[in-house]
């Protein structure tokens, strides 16, 4: 154990605070980093055997870290994240707001209906294109056109 703190606490004294930046600036995120930067040097300390004679630590550890954060990255890029808590709680008289009567009212009814099959209903685009009696191309083209009319009246709606 003494031959293990002689080896690490030196590593991890002066890797760690340049470690923390690094991860910073890929995550933003305080706490991800903090359990990146952990979860490295846990990863060292494991492999510690292979890497004990390893010409560069702090190489190691910086390649390490830029990979699980760009991991870490990526995975949030393509996970949608659901809060466990509503924000809102309806209570008993009150229902949950119909989809439509979120959306602008500015929108025309092939938006809104588009919008709503995709989005409320769950449709895949070939489902909405059999539905509509068009291609699933035209399916896609028109879910992305109303999603763009629909943020920019929400945007503007938001603004004045």
């Amino acid at each position: 154990m003494r031959d293990l703190d002689t080896w690490f606490n030196p590593i991890y004294s002066d890797n760690y605070s340049r470690l923390v930046k690094t991860a910073y600036y890929i995550l933003w995120d305080e706490d991800l980093v903090e359990d990146i930067v952990q979860n490295a040097f846990s990863a060292l300390l494991i492999k510690q055997e292979q890497l004990r004679d390893h010409p560069n630590i702090s190489g190691w550890l910086t390649l390490t870290v830029r990979n699980m954060a760009d991991n870490e990255r990526n995975r949030a890029r393509y996970t949608r994240e659901i809060p466990l808590l509503p924000q809102h709680e309806p209570t008993a008289d009150e229902s949950p707001p119909d989809f439509l009567s979120l959306l602008p009212s500015e929108l025309s009814s092939g938006e809104r209906q588009i919008l709503y099959l995709y989005i409320e209903a769950g449709l895949s685009h070939e489902e909405i294109a059999a539905q509509l009696g068009c291609k699933p191309e035209a399916s896609r083209m028109r879910l992305c056109r109303a999603r763009r009319r629909c943020r920019e009246l929400l945007l503007k709606n938001k603004c004045s």
